[in-house]
């Protein structure tokens, strides 16, 4: 993902770094020309690059992993330039029992050494009128003088509002302006959006609309497409796969202990999945359980390296995956075959960032998600002996590849944000068709990382996540004078 500086209104975008993952959660421009970041990757503190073309990003901060520290995300960098508040994740063990929380830090610019100054909080931003607002775990938006000289609370904290609507990775919609207007969200956040069926002429209609959760991409059909596999957070549970009877029928959570599994991709014969779990190790790693969790789920793949974006060739032979963007390599293509190899082997490894693995139904095909331009596009090579040829299938822009069932169709989400099919023809050798938008598909949630579809076995239509709008959306005038008016009392 591209990190991009704009000189003014009319000016033209300049790019500072392509080689960041930041994407979900949060970036903020200082004082001193550094644009703080979120890694968007697990286990990793926060990044600073420098706004000026070029730049490489540098690590801020560290994490605490003694405390339980497991992610750094959404900071604020103070107006004087001297600290940067974020949000800390948590992460701890009672047991069996894997429980997480929030908390809200502050950074010393430049050294990056931080301390937690509001314990069981998130989401911290900063108020020219020498205030910090926060949201709590239940939802309350709260504000508290803080001096940004010495980065320290110095009064008591106030209830400004509940029901906040809260988001992934303790982030809230919450923004105040130098000016003093604060603007909030309230609503159900977590648990609004919901899984459609889309047609290819656009038309969305609930799958259940009784099943509500916090889905967390990548959907994925059993070959029958009777079954869906999902990661789903619901209530205050950890994000755990769900396999779920299409449409309205029952639903079950795989047993795997961990706070994080998802990606889920199911075996040839339907009875299991393969999914991205950080339960065992310091890595996230391949695990495969059965569907109807009748037995405990094993550790498929254990590297070093983060493990992302499973799938299986139709003939069982071969799993391939990612790695994570993160590491060396900026993420690499790889596969093993299960109790044939002693080590996974390169599909696509470059120096450049692959992504989003996808099989044809025969298992002679890989599209991939390739940046090598500059920009992400879609591209086509020959499965397993991928140097034989290859294929550019987008331009301006493509993302989140999937094949049809006949496999004489590839989808994806296109730069302007449509879903576009594209005919491919294979005999006598290798080609491309017509290409045609199927429809906008801004409505629905997207990744660059992996598809946030899936395609039902007729190739007649998608099943997507319809993202979530707030309840109400709050805008208060002249905020600093009611604070002020406040405190009088």
């Amino acid at each position: 993902m591209h990190i991009v500086q704009i000189a003014s209104l009319s000016g033209v975008p300049i790019t500072v770094s392509d080689s960041l993952t930041v994407g979900t959660a949060g970036a903020s421009w200082g004082p001193d020309g550094f644009i703080y970041v979120d890694a968007n990757t697990w286990r990793a503190g926060l990044l600073r690059v420098e706004a000026k073309p070029g730049a490489k990003p540098s690590c801020f901060t560290v994490l605490d992993t003694a405390s339980g520290e497991f992610d750094h995300t959404w900071p604020d960098v103070l107006p004087n330039g001297k600290g940067v508040l974020f949000t800390v994740l948590f992460n701890s063990r009672n047991g069996a029992e894997r429980r997480t929380s929030y908390s809200i830090a502050v950074a010393d610019v430049p050294s990056g050494k931080h301390r937690v100054i509001v314990h069981d909080a998130m989401y911290p931003r900063y108020a020219s009128s020498g205030h910090l607002l926060y949201v709590t775990a239940n939802k309350t938006l709260m504000v508290v003088p803080f001096d940004q000289n010495s980065m320290n609370v110095v009064g008591e904290p106030s209830a400004l509002t509940e029901g906040m609507r809260l988001g992934p990775w303790g982030s809230a919609d919450l923004a105040v302006s130098a000016t003093g207007t604060l603007v909030y969200a309230t609503g159900a956040g977590q648990g609004k959006q919901e899984l459609v069926w889309v047609t290819r002429d656009g038309k969305a209609q609930a799958v259940d609309p009784d099943w509500p959760g916090d889905y967390w991409g990548s959907p994925a059909l059993s070959p029958d497409g009777k079954w869906l596999a999902v990661a789903r957070v619901a209530n205050a549970e950890p994000m755990n796969i769900w396999i779920k009877r299409l449409d309205r029928g029952p639903s079950v959570t795989l047993t795997l202990e961990g706070n994080n599994n998802f990606g889920p991709a199911w075996t040839p014969d339907g009875r299991s999945v393969t999914f991205s779990s950080d339960h065992a190790t310091d890595a996230t790693d391949l695990w495969t359980e059965r569907a109807d969790g009748g037995a405990p789920a094993v550790m498929q793949l254990h590297e070093k390296r983060n493990l992302y974006n499973a799938g299986w060739s139709p003939d069982g032979k071969w799993l391939i995956f990612r790695t994570d963007v993160s590491s060396p390599g900026s993420g690499d293509i790889l596969a093993i075959r299960p109790g044939i190899d002693t080590a996974p082997v390169p599909v696509v490894a470059t120096r450049f960032t692959e992504m989003a693995p996808a099989l044809s139904p025969n298992g002679r095909w890989l599209a991939y998600v390739s940046n090598e331009t500059g920009e992400d596009e879609i591209y086509v090579v020959p499965f397993p002996n991928t140097g034989a040829g290859k294929w550019a299938i987008s331009a301006g822009g493509g993302t989140e590849p999937l094949w049809s069932h006949r496999g004489s169709e590839l989808f994806y989400r296109a730069g302007s944000g449509n879903l576009v099919a594209v005919e491919i023809h294979t005999q006598p050798r290798f080609s491309l068709g017509r290409s045609a938008a199927l429809f906008p598909a801004a409505g629905f949630t997207s990744s660059r990382f992996g598809p946030q579809y899936a395609v039902a076995p007729n190739d007649r239509r998608f099943l997507m996540i319809r993202a979530g709008t707030p309840d109400k959306l709050i805008i208060v005038e002249n905020w600093f004078e009611e604070l002020r008016t406040t405190s009088r009392k």
